[in-house]
């Protein structure tokens, strides 16, 4: 009972002190850099992508870790796991509580054990486990089980393979050489911004598991972007125009995919209110092609109601009084 209220109050003081815009999630993509045969892994937020990073607690036990997270549909073989279940995700992570990459020195300071509070990239395998808040947690490892040389020594799924972490502006991105993924381009993802929680004390609860998910870039988790293409936009309706601290989103859509040639599909973020809100789509030239009423959480609109390849915009009214609440542009291929 103590290890939980221990966890809860952890989780509320992180809560505190993070800053809801540097984790809402308003972009994600994958692209590939055909000269240095690398992929470019990028999540944008609303905010300062970075900016926040926990407050340390002066132990593992108990250590807050905050993440940007790229769940994949990798093959844990490809990242140098052995042949097991799970999601293999790519985790930016800052935890100043303990280093987890003894091989890097990403603060460039001689001591490579005391860096743990940098922005740094893991491989890791997500496994659903129920015992924790946010319902996944990074795999334990057996006896048996096959890491990367790379890996930091912790009885998990989890390698430190040194990849490079930018942090800029409201964008945090991550190179990742194709050599070090089986060369493999063809594979799915998406984007998560989360809390995670290290336990060295309990036997019931995971060694790492996430505790507050802050934004899912596809609303739902369904992995549903490919490398290549810019996949996803979120639209943030103005709903009161508070900002600063705490972990009340703005209500939100994820528009994808944009460019679009098929289908534009809209997910509404939980809590969305239904009915409050009309979508307009217009054209360069001002006109309006399609409008309707945001009666359900999920709309797919035909690019053939919408028009030829070109550029539109989409607003997003208040059903009521009239004003524009968002707006965010479409491109139709």
């Amino acid at each position: 009972m103590k290890k939980q209220v221990a966890i809860l109050f952890i989780i509320l003081f992180i809560q505190l002190v993070v800053k809801a815009q540097d984790f809402s999630i308003t972009d994600v993509y994958v692209k590939k850099n055909n000269e240095l045969n690398q992929l470019i892994f990028t999540i944008e937020v609303a905010g300062l992508a970075g900016d926040s990073t926990p407050t340390p607690i002066g132990s593992l036990d108990g250590a807050p870790v905050l993440g940007y997270v790229f769940p994949t549909t990798l093959d844990a073989l490809d990242v140098g796991f052995d042949s097991t279940s799970g999601i293999v995700a790519l985790a930016l992570t800052s935890h100043p509580d303990f280093d987890d990459t003894p091989l890097w020195d990403e603060n460039l300071d001689g001591d490579y054990a005391n860096d743990g509070v940098e922005w740094h990239a893991h491989w890791v395998l997500l496994v659903s486990d129920t015992t924790v808040s946010g319902g996944l947690a990074v795999k334990a490892t057996s006896g048996t089980t096959i890491l990367p040389p790379t890996n930091p020594g912790m009885p998990m799924y989890m390698d430190s393979p040194g990849f490079s972490v930018i942090t800029k502006g409201n964008k945090i991105s991550c190179t990742v050489p194709l050599s070090r993924i089986n060369n493999k381009v063809a594979f799915n993802y998406d984007g998560v911004t989360a809390l995670m929680y290290v336990n060295t004390s309990s036997t019931i609860l995971p060694m790492l598991g996430v505790y507050t998910i802050f934004s899912v870039a596809s609303g739902n988790l369904s992995l549903p972007y490919s490398v290549g293409n810019h996949s996803c936009d979120t639209l943030f309706i103005d709903v009161s125009g508070a900002t600063g601290l705490g972990l009340i989103s703005p209500e939100r859509i994820s528009i994808y995919p944009n460019p679009a040639s098929t289908n534009v599909q809209l997910e509404m973020s939980a809590g969305f209110n239904l009915g409050s809100y009309a979508i307009q789509i217009s054209n360069m030239n001002g006109s309006i092609v399609y409008q309707t009423t945001i009666a359900q959480p999920t709309l797919s609109i035909p690019v053939s109601n919408i028009g030829s390849s070109g550029v539109y915009t989409i607003n997003i009214i208040d059903s009521v009084s009239g004003d524009l609440k968002g707006t965010k542009k479409l491109i139709l291929n």
